[in-house]
């Protein structure tokens, strides 16, 4: 029985030191992103978040996300937290999944950061990539549509197809920049004709509104949705619009199947809540299920 004294001594401060483990944790994860932080930062409610998250959190609201208290904008940066991290991590003392995503994010960084230094020599393709996920806050970015604007306009000025088709979107909705009808439009057909969908979907949305001396043309403004849905870049609202297209018959002959499973695409992709909340009204005013 003696022997067995010190295995359970070392088994009780084996479970308390992963105890201690699990609690350091939880202070180190953003209550955003419920991840390890990239870039921590201290918030005026003592809390570590995640630099871009908690920024973009501050942008909209005047309130602490935890205490829901009312907080400042200013953020700190927390260097020996993130030390502490990368210490953490190199000694394998976290939990693997939370050390596999840390990593994942950070050769996600590391990407971002090549794309940036490419786009910034001049690499058209990679300014319209980084425009993107600065538009779409995504890649570990926080959402900037006037950063977006300024890398999508470079790259359509120097004839990348993609950075034409993103910056019509960005002119159509006021994204960064004024809302310019024209220059939609000028955008728009000149991404298109070099088979870009982006571009299809912004021409569909002003032959349906006759924006910009267009007319008024539901033939057209359909062939292009279905031409933009076929290549994968309509979201949720651009689905629902194309499902509408079928069940009103504009444009088309009335396909009441087709317009049940644009509507599901709609609410499958989630990529736009009223188009999601669209599809769902929709398939509840007709009797059907939205799953």
């Amino acid at each position: 029985a003696m022997s067995k004294r010190p295995l359970q001594h070392n088994a009780t401060s084996s479970k308390r030191f992963q105890a201690a483990i699990d609690e350091s944790i939880d202070e180190l994860v953003c209550p955003i992103t419920q991840a390890l932080p990239l870039d921590p930062v201290f918030a005026e409610d003592g809390k570590v978040y995640e630099r871009a998250a908690i920024e973009e959190w501050l942008s909209k609201h005047q309130r602490s996300p935890v205490t829901n208290l009312a907080m400042g904008k200013n953020v700190f940066a927390a260097t020996q937290i993130k030390t502490m991290i990368e210490r953490m991590v190199k000694s394998g003392a976290l939990p693997q999944d939370k050390v596999k995503a840390w990593r994942a994010r950070i050769m996600e960084q590391e990407h971002v950061e090549k794309v940036r230094r490419a786009a910034d020599a001049g690499d058209a393709p990679a300014a319209a990539q980084l425009g993107i996920w600065f538009n779409s806050g995504s890649m570990g970015l926080a959402k900037d549509e006037v950063k977006a604007f300024g890398y999508l306009k470079t790259a359509a000025e120097a004839g990348d197809a993609n950075g034409m088709g993103n910056l019509s979107d960005a002119y159509l909705r006021g994204a960064g920049v004024e809302k310019t009808l024209v220059l939609a439009l000028r955008w728009a057909a000149a991404a298109a004709a070099l088979g870009n969908a982006r571009g299809m979907s912004v021409l569909a949305e002003m032959y349906g509104k006759g924006a910009a001396g267009l007319p008024s043309d539901k033939g057209e403004e359909f062939r292009l949705r279905v031409n933009a849905e076929q290549k994968g870049v309509l979201n949720s609202m651009g689905m629902a619009k194309l499902a509408l297209m079928y069940a009103e018959g504009q444009g088309t002959a009335i396909d009441m199947a087709k317009a049940e499973t644009m509507m599901r695409k709609a609410i499958a992709q989630t990529s736009s809540e009223p188009g999601v909340e669209l599809a769902r009204a929709w398939l509840a005013k007709h009797g059907l299920p939205a799953a």
